[in-house]
């Protein structure tokens, strides 16, 4: 299959197709397009996926039902690229502003171009909609930085149903440094999406967004209340109160009973370490020299303040997971089915569920889930020679808490997570590892959703003959390298009548 690479002249702000192969008896149409599906899940804005010799476009491309356009063949061998829509807009978003240029296709060599500013209140946006239905546009570009688009796209979804939105990378649309204005810049985000040239981001539904922002919000409060704990923490140790040293968790039943009694003016250390609580009982002796130091007038100040905070925090913490609980009604049964998966728990899984969504059909296949997700390999060749990659950005939270779960569940021994992640530990290190097992762990959601079934530990693969012959080679030369001999006997298998 011949390859059809696109080179984008952006100072002349033309597209230039190239193809050895292709004349103007056999067109190549580049490869890429997916069926469309019925709904947008949930995602955020995430670079195109390159496999091989051709792009392919994202997954939330597949929405829509237009391929890639074919080149057809022009004067002296060139080829000039066919558009995917006839009438396309591009937006450039700002926080006051909204720079829009609407493009049409005309017989001439140049598009008819119209250009308007617009204000980002509601009215304005409201007259952007008219304004854009009025021109019969089928899609509108936009890039995804910040939240300012996020006004911009929800009032053109409220108001324009049939209007195509792409949500492009800014990294697929960088200008020439030097040849930047924001009037250009629209008027190159028409011509992209007008051709296909940019991959759209998948826009999460209304719904999903809401759960999405609250699971995201959730993450960010339990950050604050460990950073309220740390405050604690250092207080009680510049006073020379030892309870981390002997309670596991200082904030505690115990330590926090300890805590406040200190606080109302208790210094007896016998009845102080008699506030211990379950298995502490038993260190009453070392709670008795741990509680020995003395908070001073400041400290008890800052003390009350941070634990009001804590408590407060909690509170908080309390509010939004009721929340969570309400929105995650319908979907009670996706969550039934991640929190079969080793290490997920119900916060887990509702994480993992308000990034990617319950429909698996969004996605191609599991490898697109996991690239969507930042957990595969950067590509850096040049020269023949790959260099060293990091691994794509992706969803930077779904990303975090699978590798927590992952590195909760290779803990646990004698399952198949820690038995890979042992295998993988001497090659890959620690944090390699752990993030391998995050992406298996990716693949398994993606199965378990797509299919609806519970997580089953994989059966094991009986190693082949050829790996068989190698790990007998090694064991035996292992075994004399010690002074024994070894003599390998087949087992024999005895025979039922």
């Amino acid at each position: 299959m011949a390859r059809w690479p696109t080179r984008i002249d952006e100072t002349k702000a033309s597209v230039i197709a190239y193809n050895a192969e292709a004349s103007s008896n056999n067109p190549v149409t580049p490869i890429g397009g997916y069926n469309p599906v019925d709904e947008s899940g949930a995602g955020s804005a995430d670079p195109q996926l390159l496999q091989g010799d051709h792009v392919r476009l994202s997954t939330n491309s597949r929405m829509f039902s237009f391929s890639r356009a074919s080149p057809t063949a022009a004067g002296g061998g060139g080829f000039k690229m066919e558009e995917m829509f006839s009438v396309s807009a591009g937006i450039d978003v700002h926080r006051d502003t909204l720079m829009v240029s609407i493009r049409s296709r005309s017989k001439a060599k140049q598009d008819d171009m119209q250009t308007r500013t617009f204000e980002t209140y509601h009215d304005s946006l409201v007259e952007l909609t008219a304004w854009l239905a009025a021109n019969d546009v089928e899609v509108v570009g936009l890039e995804s930085t910040g939240v300012y688009w996020k006004p911009v796209v929800r009032e053109l979804q409220q108001r324009s149903s049939r209007l195509i939105i792409w949500l492009v990378n800014p990294a697929e649309v960088k200008k020439v440094p030097g040849r930047k204005t924001d009037v250009s810049d629209s008027q190159w985000l028409s011509k992209l999406v007008m051709y296909g040239l940019v991959s759209p981001s998948y826009l999460a539904s209304t719904e999903q967004d809401g759960l999405r922002m609250l699971t995201r919000l959730r993450t960010k409060v339990v950050a604050d209340r460990t950073r309220s704990s740390n405050r604690v923490l250092k207080h009680i140790e510049t006073s020379g109160i030892k309870l981390a040293s002997v309670c596991s968790n200082v904030l505690g039943k115990t330590g926090r009973c300890i805590i406040d009694a200190m606080l109302e003016g208790v210094d007896d250390v016998a009845v102080l370490a008699g506030l211990a609580k379950g298995s502490l009982r038993n260190k009453k002796p070392a709670l008795m020299r741990a509680v020995g130091g003395r908070l001073s007038g400041v400290c008890k100040f800052i003390l009350r303040e941070l634990l009001a905070q804590l408590d407060e925090t909690q509170h908080h913490i309390d509010k939004i997971d009721a929340q969570i609980s309400a929105l995650l009604e319908p979907h009670v049964d996706e969550i039934e089915l991640l929190k079969t998966v080793p290490g997920i728990d119900d916060v887990a899984a509702a994480a993992i569920l308000a990034e990617i969504g319950g429909d698996m059909s969004l996605f191609p296949d599991a490898d697109h889930l996991a690239s969507w997700a930042g957990f595969s390999p950067g590509s850096n060749e040049s020269a023949g020679k790959s260099k060293h990659a990091p691994a794509r950005q992706g969803d930077k939270y779904l990303r975090t808490i699978v590798v927590q779960a992952s590195q909760v569940t290779v803990r646990t021994k004698g399952t198949f997570w820690n038995g890979k992640f042992r295998q993988l530990l001497p090659r890959l290190g620690y944090n390699k590892a752990v993030f391998a097992i995050g992406r298996k762990m990716v693949v398994a959601i993606y199965h378990i959703l797509r299919d609806q079934v519970p997580y089953k530990s994989p059966e094991p693969v009986p190693p082949s003959p050829e790996k068989l012959k190698r790990m007998i080679q090694n064991y035996t030369e292992r075994l004399a390298s010690l002074g024994l001999e070894v003599t390998v006997t087949p087992k024999q298998v005895a025979q039922t009548m």
